[in-house]
């Protein structure tokens, strides 16, 4: 009986210390496990900062600084300038039979804003925007030998020197389609873009002297005749480095 007694005791007295013992466990909080979807969401929404591109094109060699607007990448704008001016020299060229000598000085080149526009999650865009044209061609043209007319023999001088000039612009809005970003998603990029630009009728300049001073009065002619050119294509490469997250 007092073996019993006391197996209950020693029972409730270890029952009581469990009871009192502190305990050191905590719950786990667990943090929630975001989505492929949410993470992909994540990274599309950063701001995605600058960039600097180097642009090989038909309008000529330059440079540009663009800018991602909103936390999409869907707009981007750019800012930047390309030219390219060349030099022609006693360049021959054969006119209906006679070899006329070409001297000139062409320049390209224009100063633009322009806003890429990405519709869809790849790099294909839509481009729009202004351009302050620098294009100017001035040449002259005489034909390179002797002229004979019967028994007379007339020299180039003498056949005369013909001056001509056009100029596009100077306003000039800008339109195009493209593949690539003009602010990487990485460190570098590469864009290629087909578009053009749409002029007013290019100012045309016409004059002649010697025997062919009479032909200056084509001027107007000249110029109606260009009034139907009103798009200058262009086709460009370019080279981005970005420069800030």
């Amino acid at each position: 009986m007092k073996k019993s007694i006391l197996s209950l005791l020693l029972l409730a007295a270890s029952m009581q210390l469990l009871a009192q013992a502190p305990t050191n466990t905590k719950p786990v909080e667990q943090t929630p496990t975001a989505t492929k979807a949410e993470a992909a969401a994540k990274i599309e929404t950063q701001p995605a900062g600058s960039a600097i591109g180097l642009n090989l094109s038909t309008n000529g060699v330059g440079l540009q600084f663009a800018q991602n607007i909103g936390s999409k990448r869907m707009l981007a704008v750019r800012v930047g300038g390309m030219y390219m001016p060349f030099k022609l020299t006693n360049f021959e060229y054969d006119f209906d039979g006679t070899k006329l000598v070409i001297n000139g000085d062409i320049k390209l080149g224009s100063i633009q804003a322009l806003v890429d526009f990405h519709p869809f999650k790849n790099a294909f865009k839509i481009t729009g925007g202004l351009a302050y044209m620098l294009s100017d061609i001035s040449a002259t043209a005489k034909v390179k030998d002797s002229v004979v007319q019967g028994d007379i023999m007339i020299s180039p001088d003498e056949v005369g020197i013909i001056d001509v000039g056009i100029k596009v612009g100077p306003i000039c809005p800008y339109i195009g389609l493209g593949f690539g970003r003009a602010v990487p998603k990485t460190r570098f990029s590469f864009n290629f873009e087909v578009g053009g630009y749409y002029i007013t009728k290019p100012q045309v300049t016409f004059a002649a002297t010697g025997m062919l001073e009479p032909t200056s009065s084509n001027e107007k002619v000249l110029q109606d005749n260009m009034s139907g050119f009103t798009f200058l294509p262009m086709m460009n490469f370019g080279f981005n480095f970005k420069i800030t997250k």
